[in-house]
Parts: C-alpha cells; sequence; structure tokens
C-alpha cells in the first residue's frame, strides 16, 4: 500500500469520477482466461487487487484482470470508496492518474514523512520542482528551453526526473537531431494526486497582484536610474566582452 507524496500529502481524498476510465484493454492478453467468479466474493477480490497493486487499477484493467463485468467493478470501486470514506480511517481509496489505489488519509501526513524521509523515495528538491512544473505546464517541452525559463541549465534535473518515472522522452521537434520534447507521466499525476492535466492548478492563480507588480516595477525603475544616472547606457551594457551574454544559454536537448 503506497503512501502517497510527501509533498502531497496534504491534499484530500479526490472525488471519484463516473464516467468511464481511460485504459488500454488487451494489456493481460498473454495471460490464460480468468477464472470464473461463481460464488466468489467480487468486493473482496476487488479490494485486494487494488490494495496489492504498486500502480492505481482502472475499473477496465479491474475487469480484465478479473473478468467481472465492467460496469459491476466501475460499481464495486464507488462502493469501497465510499466506505473507506465513511469509516474515517487511516486509508483512503483515491483516483488518480486514471487509476484508483489506497492511500494514507491527510491527518497521518506529518507522521508518514518522518517514516519515508530517508526511504528510497527521496522528496524532489526545489530545483527538480521548479522544472517539472516547467514540463508540466508547457510540455512537450525541450531542455533548452527549460533552462532558459530557469536561468540555469537544467540537465542533471531533467535526467533525474526521467530516471524517476516522472517525465519521459516524447519525441523531438523536427526532424532528426532536433532537441527532444519531454512531456510528464502517469507516474508523475500518481505522485501529485492529480487524475489528469486538467487538474493542474491554473498559471492565473499564481499571478502577482497589482500592488506587487507596481513594487516590483518601480524597485527596477530605481535600480536602473541609480546605475545610469546620466541616462545613457554604458558602452559595455549587454556586450559579450563585458560579460552581457550571460543570460544566453547554449541549445540543450
Amino acid at each position: 500500500m503506497p503512501p502517497e507524496d510527501d509533498d502531497m500529502l496534504q491534499e484530500g481524498p479526490a472525488p471519484l469520477r463516473q464516467d468511464g476510465d481511460p485504459a488500454e484493454p488487451g494489456l493481460l492478453s498473454g495471460l490464460p482466461p480468468a477464472p470464473p467468479d461463481t460464488g466468489v466474493d467480487k468486493k473482496a477480490v476487488v479490494e485486494a487487487l487494488l490494495f496489492v497493486s504498486p500502480e492505481p487499477l482502472s475499473a477496465p484493467l479491474v475487469s480484465e484482470i478479473t473478468g467481472f463485468d465492467p460496469g459491476a467493478v466501475r460499481e464495486i470501486i464507488n462502493r469501497l470508496a465510499e466506505e473507506y470514506s465513511g469509516r474515517e480511517g487511516g486509508v483512503v481509496l483515491r483516483e488518480v492518474a486514471g487509476g484508483f489505489g489506497f492511500y494514507a488519509c491527510p491527518e497521518a501526513a506529518v507522521y508518514i514523512s518522518r517514516l519515508i524521509r530517508s526511504s528510497v523515495n527521496p522528496r524532489l528538491t526545489r530545483a527538480a520542482l521548479e522544472t517539472i512544473a516547467i514540463v508540466a505546464y508547457l510540455q512537450p517541452v525541450s531542455r533548452s528551453v527549460v533552462a532558459e525559463i530557469r536561468g540555469v541549465q537544467s540537465e542533471g534535473v531533467m535526467r533525474t526526473l526521467e530516471e524517476r518515472g516522472l517525465v519521459r522522452v516524447a519525441g523531438r521537434g523536427g526532424p532528426p537531431g532536433y532537441p527532444a520534447l519531454f512531456t510528464t507521466t502517469n507516474r508523475f499525476l500518481e505522485r501529485f494526486g492529480l487524475r489528469s492535466l486538467d487538474d493542474l492548478p491554473a498559471l492565473e492563480d499564481f499571478a502577482p497582484d497589482e500592488s506587487t507588480v507596481e513594487k516590483i516595477r518601480s524597485s527596477l525603475s530605481w535600480e536602473m536610474a541609480g546605475e545610469e544616472p546620466d541616462g545613457e547606457r554604458s558602452p559595455a551594457a549587454g556586450s559579450e566582452g563585458a560579460g552581457g551574454g550571460g543570460n544566453s544559454l547554449p541549445e540543450g536537448g
């Protein structure tokens, strides 16, 4: 039973979707037919599968594993979610990344964070969070664009995110030899408790208010006036010899 990511444990349980789940049927085509369900407790079987699976399971995939009717599986999952929510225990059933799984309740976050602080699933650094946020909102995006926005090279951070399965190469920005383009993965959705990318908060929610913008503008105007009291631009300003090219970053990819 995997706990939620340390950074996201404060989130409450997400509502369950009532329509069909985005699944990929045929994933288990190599397995023998499902055993007959005569007399079996379908609810117990579905609950056990959701409990032992290291990844969220969609209703169609559970149906394919068990041979149970897809509508019956979806009804069982919804009923289980209601029961776990009503008992107000330490475990909740959540829908994330197009599937369902068991997670720890938000109230246990501070204690679980102490348990997993030194585990193999460490918290993301600030640099990693900045990078993955850029990928999430601009995907597909190249390393060079990420570096341009952050102002520093991000190749190492991107490699780490890729190794953790949070981002992946989805293609290239043109013919062979063009920069690789990165997108987020279902693992990203799972770690951050999102059902889909549509659940990402709007960027407008993080924009500074008008008074803050005015303070920044005034501060910048004062600094520029202090550096150039005569209102004339220094001949060396912005030139490569004076280090003005420091804002430009080599093409990544």
